[in-house]
């Protein structure tokens, strides 16, 4: 099946093969990768200064040598930049060049705020190598392999110029519908047989295991599962490695920034694709780390320095994986999975991972955050537990940490996701 995606390849105008066997070198070679993503990121800024419409005026105060010799330093000098920045300047970024075909896309759904911008095939090409790489190094599979997708919407993308059945196809995928889930499911057998990776939401897979608690006994040859697009809670995390008796490596990723990360048999970090995305931090109103990305494989529709909305460090330090690129670590999430205080301060959400996880009884949980500050804390229980023993606790330690007016604990019903990705944490204090 290994032709199927040479066949997207031709289809879509992309590299995704000949990028993902660059990569391998890369991998092996740290002071070649430094060397190479330099001279991506000055030809990204040669780029933006002679062509493009927005920057080219920002950068007259460079030259051509300038930027050659120091371009981490005009890097630097230039915006931070964020979704309102693009949508108010969106015809000035967008400066297509003609040796650089592009494609529209779409982020932010879940949100209620669809944010659409162009990447060019380019992007694509090393976006999807990079998955390919990660799914290899980490899982075994070599690309052509079957593999299982459970998801909703957001991993559903097709392209243009032909339909998601046959898109799916010829990645040799076999893609299950994991936005909602119920007993009346229907799984093809012979399909997740052959499958050596399973790859979805958290919450789907998680889901998916308790409709049909046989799935794992269905897959045959499955060596590894990646969880991707919602955060993973330790608790879904073991639930998951428990059920398959299998490693769960977490995946984050931001389309519009050019982040594509992959958590190693570490365990300690997401490893970047420091190749073609330069990501590093920013302090933000709340003394958090956030995270700033410049997608060095767009040209046409520049990201650079772009806030995408995600809390993490960025560490270089040397992994004892071998991987050595720099990883995200203390990954929290978005920066609107906060609960909002009335002093004017606020409480991440890995707070509350870290409070349910030593609570062995709590299966899952949902926060909800009114408009007066006031918390409706919504969890899941296994079977035969005592509710109100375990909601007391809960509201007793929330109550000694978090000052809201009131903190009000309710059972959450069922662990089923909706039509978008599910949200652990929503606050409505504007």
């Amino acid at each position: 099946m290994k032709a199927g995606i040479w066949l997207i390849d031709a289809l879509r105008r992309t590299r995704i093969l000949a990028r993902y066997s660059e990569l391998s070198a890369f991998a092996e070679h740290p002071e070649l990768t430094e060397k190479t993503r330099t001279q991506n990121l000055t030809s990204l800024l040669q780029v933006l200064h002679k062509h493009n419409k927005f920057y080219a005026p920002l950068m007259q105060r460079f030259t051509d040598k300038e930027i050659s010799a120091y371009p981490w330093i005009v890097l630097g000098n230039l915006p931070v930049t964020d979704k309102h920045f693009i949508n108010k300047h969106f015809n000035s970024l967008l400066s297509p060049l003609r040796h650089r075909p592009v494609q529209q896309k779409k982020t932010g759904g879940s949100t209620g705020e669809p944010f659409y911008y162009y990447v060019d095939k380019e992007h694509l090409s090393w976006f999807w190598a990079h998955i390919y790489f990660f799914w290899n190094r980490f899982g075994g599979y070599q690309p052509g392999d079957p593999f299982v997708t459970i998801a909703g919407n957001s991993l559903r993308s097709a392209g243009r110029g032909f339909s998601e059945k046959i898109y799916h196809k010829l990645q040799n995928n076999y893609f299950v519908k994991g936005d909602l889930i119920g007993t009346s499911v229907e799984l093809r057998a012979s399909k997740l047989e052959k499958a050596v990776l399973l790859y979805g939401y958290p919450s789907s897979i998680r889901n998916m295991l308790v409709v049909k608690p046989e799935l794992p006994s269905m897959f045959k040859n499955l060596k590894a599962i990646f969880t991707t697009s919602e955060q993973l809670t330790p608790q879904t995390r073991e639930i998951i490695e428990s059920a398959f008796g299998l490693p769960v490596y977490d995946m984050y990723g931001a389309n519009d920034g050019g982040i594509l990360t992959c958590e190693c048999s570490e365990h300690n970090g997401y490893h970047i694709n420091t190749l073609t995305c330069h990501a590093e931090n920013i302090k933000n109103e709340h003394g958090m780390c956030e995270i700033l990305l410049t997608n060095l494989s767009s040209h046409s529709f520049p990201f650079v320095r772009y806030r995408v909305g995600d809390l993490g460090v960025i560490d270089n330090e040397p992994c004892r994986c071998g991987l050595n690129w720099p990883r995200v670590t203390e990954l929290k999430g978005r920066t609107r999975d906060l609960i909002r205080l009335p002093d004017g301060g606020a409480v991440h959400g890995s707070f509350f991972n870290a409070l349910f996880f030593k609570h062995r009884e709590i299966t899952g949980y949902k926060i909800e955050q009114q408009s007066d500050y006031s918390l409706d804390i919504y969890i899941h229980l296994a079977e035969n537990q005592n509710f109100n023993d375990t909601a007391g606790v809960i509201r007793e330690t929330l109550e000694r940490s978090v000052k809201v007016p009131e903190i009000r604990v309710s059972p959450l019903p069922e662990l089923n996701a909706t039509n978008a990705k599910f949200k652990l944490i929503e606050s409505h204090v504007s």
